[in-house]
């Protein structure tokens, strides 16, 4: 098993703990979502990874799957990014 199938499996572990967050929240907030968003992104991004070293898939495939990771994590910084002052000033600690 090589090192980019193990960190690919952590960030899955990791997407599921942020969506099961997400998920039990009274009131999702977008910043939550965000949150989600790019750990799911950096776990496509390690799969990507993962199948470039493996040789899984086509060139094609490998491509979009990379090409995804790259777009769900910008569209998960940039909700960070746009909501952090409000994450901030209601007093949740974005971490806990």
């Amino acid at each position: 098993m090589t090192s980019a199938l193990l960190l690919a499996g952590f960030c899955a572990a990791m997407t599921v703990l942020a969506v099961g967050r997400l998920l039990a929240s009274d009131e999702p907030t977008p910043y939550q979502g965000g949150i989600a968003l790019l750990v799911f992104g950096i776990t496509v991004l390690a799969g990507f990874w993962s199948a470039s070293r493996l040789g899984w898939s086509t060139a094609t495939g490998r491509a979009l799957f990379g090409a995804g990771g790259v777009i769900i994590v910008i569209v998960g910084a940039v909700l960070l990014a746009r909501h952090w002052e409000a994450a901030a000033d209601s007093g949740d600690d974005p971490v806990s």
